[in-house]
């Protein structure tokens, strides 16, 4: 039986793509607010541009190339401490939140695969606020050449924290069959595969037994009702109908209910 969950972040508790593009949004608005700063809009255009061409690794570097009125306001060794420095702006995908207080009132242990030891990642964690939802935030080696290691090699460490539970009583929830489920199967847990439509793995197929997830999701909806069946929670708590979401309140709503309240 399974009793404790460990969900990689980007593109299973929250999306990837969103993430980087509220990056850019923060650090486009704060570099426009300099003296002779480019606008947000010179700034945003071409970084989305890298992105949708699949050059994040170089956006910044990019951007400082192509753009001659930033290479007036900040070097570039400063543009990427201030990358460094800020949050991006991203939430979570609907229902995980809920999802994970309902899983710690049923006792079951969640952790966090949040990826390489750098401060991208960590800045995602904190944005996110998951070591708030969560258990251990556990991270890979940054250095590593070998990406099946490093996620290995940090099963073992949450491993270490969780002494009192077998292998098999874990679930690792991933996207990546080249990566993913070759270490979590060599660390002995169980694997599922949550692939979502326009992801970085959407496509990738996999090419043996040992990249083959135990179980496929093709929505965060579909995932959450079967890990709420699964340990006997009530989709309902998690999964509000559609008038019990859109009576939720909105900060947008309240900020218009202040403008209309007399003074």
């Amino acid at each position: 039986m399974v009793k404790a969950l460990l969900f990689k972040l980007d593109d299973v508790l929250s999306s990837e793509i969103r993430l980087e593009e509220g990056l850019y949004h923060q650090v486009a608005r704060k570099l426009s607010r300099r003296p002779g700063g480019p606008s947000r809009r010179a700034l945003l255009l071409p970084l989305l541009a890298y992105q949708e061409e699949g050059l994040e690794s170089r956006a910044w570097s990019l951007l400082f190339h192509d753009v001659a009125a930033l290479r007036q306001t900040i070097r570039y060794t400063d543009l990427l401490q201030l990358v460094k420095k800020t949050l991006p702006v991203g939430v979570p995908f609907q229902g995980i939140p809920e999802l994970a207080r309902a899983l710690d009132e049923q006792g079951v242990r969640t952790a966090v695969m949040a990826g390489p030891y750098c401060p991208h990642q960590r800045n995602k964690v904190k944005a996110l606020r998951l070591d708030c939802l969560f258990g251990p935030i556990v991270y890979t080696d940054f250095f590593t050449r070998n990406p099946r290691r490093a996620v290995y090699q940090a099963i073992e460490k949450l491993a270490a924290q969780w002494k009192d539970l077998a292998p098999r009583d874990i679930a690792y929830i991933a996207d990546n069959p080249a990566v993913d489920f070759p270490a979590a199967r060599l660390a002995g847990l169980h694997t599922l595969r949550l692939r979502l439509h326009k992801t970085r793995h959407e496509f990738d197929e996999p090419r043996s037994a040992k990249e083959r997830p135990e179980r496929e999701f093709t929505s965060v909806h579909e995932l959450i009702g079967a890990l709420c069946r699964y340990f006997h929670i009530e989709p309902g708590q998690v999964l509000p109908g559609e008038w019990d979401y859109y009576l939720k309140p909105r900060p947008w709503r309240l900020m218009n209910l202040r403008r209309n309240l007399p003074c």
